[in-house]
């Protein structure tokens, strides 16, 4: 179906009233900036359309009513005018019931109406029609006062680049699924192939969208509390700049049987789960003693154990806990195995986390071919013997055992500038068969970069699986060896004898 006009932007006419003299008011320079925005991203300029001369006690204008079954999407702003005007709740419901009887309200799994929120607003307060769907935030609680502050330039710097990231969050969701209506009224009309015909009249070349191995696939980015509110929306931006499907793509019920059967049921449709562990102990459903938090991480766990569900739970480095139940909860994690069934905890920057969901991903589709002349013959295989530099004695005779069974071994680098033994050590986990880390003189730390290293190997340009990766645990033993587990590595410690566990090492790479 075919659109006169691509996006409606509905909101109160107050909350277009400047707090400076001279300045555009909110509303005004919103629809400014989106349309320029979006006529970058979509290669033409969308007819954006609001009523200019709305006031605000004024009745629904027929001519509102006469142009919505001529509109693609709406975009309606929230604030608490917004919601107490009949009218502008009036201008939800109609587009909505007109959808309903046209294309549809959602389109897949995204709908028409946008919601975005300028000033925060009880949700049951909004339309009751579009009460489930997730907002657009335009604005932060101050974490002291508890007060809302919105996205706006005269509240300071911090504030306008939250405005923009935000702005784009929108604006690339608008253009996705104005490009799919495009796309679906060019097959209706039978137009020439290649050509879009787009809302506001003009022919421009389809866009050809590269596809990737992991587009299309579903994540669960689980809830999170509202110190990582802004982490956890930059992973969202991330997931679906790679064409993944993020669930949950609605508001969840707060009251706890209700809660578990949501979660469940999207959790269902997803192969990978992402939980992002803040400072906060999280919202509480009514019922339950647990967060929201906690609740995904428990129903992650049992689903993993039933269909291998893949999971990945992050905790930003800079995290400082002081509540006692959240302390309670991370420890609960790092220690219980049912709690961690088919997840890897990883603490890290935030880039680490992206490079280990795309490994994840890449990793499940892997098929591994096998060489139909000799399986047995690839040439020499390669095993990279990671070590601290206090650890070269100690590592000589492993590195001769392995030596006389047939691998070739590579052993970390430590001269050279710190830009070429990084290249080095990258190349090597590109190219190697496994990896073996002898832990012993590096401390936690070190150990942490090594392992947060193997999570990246698909961007270092890896193309198959490093399935053998294995932790030599050796002297000297503390408290954080003796701790250590992992479900992405294999965990040995080495007393004694070390044939045998070489022995076990080696038959895993052929």
């Amino acid at each position: 179906m075919k659109f006169k006009k691509d996006i409606f932007i509905s909101y109160a006419h107050i909350d277009d009233e400047s707090l400076m003299e001279g300045e555009s008011g909110w509303i005004t320079e919103f629809h400014r900036s989106l349309e320029i925005r979006l006529a970058q991203l979509l290669g033409y300029r969308p007819n954006i359309w609001r009523d200019k001369d709305l006031k605000g006690n004024s009745e629904f204008s027929d001519e509102i009513l006469i142009q919505l079954p001529d509109i693609a999407l709406m975009v309606s702003i929230h604030s608490p005018r917004y919601v107490k005007s009949e009218w502008c709740v009036r201008e939800v419901n109609e587009f909505h019931r007109i959808a309903e009887s046209n294309l549809g309200v959602t389109i897949g799994t995204k709908s028409r109406i946008f919601k975005v929120i300028k000033t925060p607003v009880d949700l049951t307060q909004h339309p009751k029609v579009i009460q489930g769907l997730l907002g657009y935030e335009f604005f932060k609680l101050d974490p002291d006062t508890g007060k809302p502050k919105e996205f706006s330039k005269i509240f300071g710097k911090d504030a306008q680049l939250a405005y923009w990231a935000k702005l784009d969050d929108l604006a690339y969701d608008l253009s996705a699924l104005l490009e799919e209506i495009n796309k679906s009224a060019v097959e209706e009309s039978l137009a020439k192939k290649g050509v879009s015909q787009v809302g506001s009249g003009e022919k421009i070349p389809e866009k050809k969208v590269e596809s990737t191995t992991i587009a299309g696939r579903k994540i669960f980015l689980a809830e999170t509390s509202i110190d990582c509110k802004e982490k956890r929306e930059s992973i969202s931006r991330y997931l679906s700049s790679k064409g993944l499907i993020v669930l949950p793509n609605k508001n969840l019920s707060l009251e706890i049987d209700e809660y578990l059967i949501e979660v469940k049921t999207l959790m269902n449709e997803c192969e990978l789960s992402i939980h992002i562990i803040g400072s906060n102990f999280g919202l509480v459903p009514e019922g339950t003693m647990k967060s929201k938090i906690q609740l995904q991480n428990e129903i992650a766990a049992e689903i993993s154990k039933e269909k291998k569900l893949l999971r990945l739970i992050w905790m930003p480095p800079e995290v400082k806990i002081e509540d006692e139940r959240q302390l309670k909860f991370i420890d609960e994690i790092k220690r219980s195995e049912v709690l961690l069934t088919g997840a890897d905890f990883l603490i890290g920057p935030i880039e680490d986390l992206e490079f280990a969901i795309e490994d994840k991903l890449n990793k499940k589709k892997e098929v591994k071919v096998v060489d139909a002349i000799d399986s047995d013959f690839s040439g020499t295989k390669q095993v990279y013997l990671v070590c601290d530099l206090e650890d070269l004695d100690a590592i000589a005779n492993i590195e001769t055992y392995l030596f006389d069974k047939g691998f070739d071994v590579i052993i970390t680098a430590f001269e050279g500038d710190q830009t070429e033994l990084r290249e080095d050590h990258q190349e090597n986990l590109k190219n190697c068969d496994a990896v073996l880390i002898y832990y012993g003189a590096g401390n936690d730390l070190w150990l942490r970069a090594k392992t947060r290293d193997l999570l990246k190997i698909a961007g270092y340009g890896r193309k198959k699986s490093l399935n053998v990766k294995t932790v030599f645990v050796a002297p000297p033993i503390s408290p954080q060896k003796e701790r250590l587990r992992s479900h992405d590595v294999k965990v040995v410690n080495l007393t004694g004898d070390f044939i045998p566990m070489l022995e076990e090492f080696i038959k895993e790479i052929k």
